[in-house]
């Protein structure tokens, strides 16, 4: 869980993923609510891919959570909302660790399922800061 301080298809979602992180980066100055809602959407998803990879996919280490802390690093986010996106991904986190003590071809689809959908919701971010790039 969030603390504060193989396969192609796994390369291509997370690398459309890590790409897509690297352009909301760089974010507008004014808080916009739209934003923020869809970065603790992002948040959830990441903490329900973090759990279900290191379940499934041990060797890929802390990538997710990293994933994370690079939404964190977000120079317009306030406290009250870095604090929603961490409660966010625990709360991704702890309902897949709920559902799945062990690695399942059922628990390793939804892995992959996440990951696509976190690349989609960071891309739809992206486009609301500007064009995206396509990897």
């Amino acid at each position: 869980m969030w603390q504060h301080p193989g396969r192609r298809r796994k390369s291509l979602c997370g690398g459309a993923l890590a790409a897509a992180l690297l352009l909301l980066a760089p974010a507008p100055a004014k808080a916009d609510p739209v934003m923020e809602a869809g970065l603790e959407r992002l948040a959830g998803t990441l903490g329900a891919v973090h759990y279900l990879r290191t379940l499934c996919r041990p060797n890929e280490g802390q990538v997710w959570r990293d994933r994370m802390v690079t939404l964190l690093g977000r120079g317009d986010l306030k406290q009250a909302a870095r604090d929603r996106m961490v409660a966010a991904f625990n709360a991704g986190y702890s309902r897949q660790q709920s559902a799945h003590k062990r690695c399942t071809p059922a628990a390793a689809n939804l892995g992959n399922t996440y990951a696509r959908e976190g690349a989609a919701e960071a891309n739809r971010l992206a486009d609301r800061i500007g064009p995206r790039l396509e990897s």
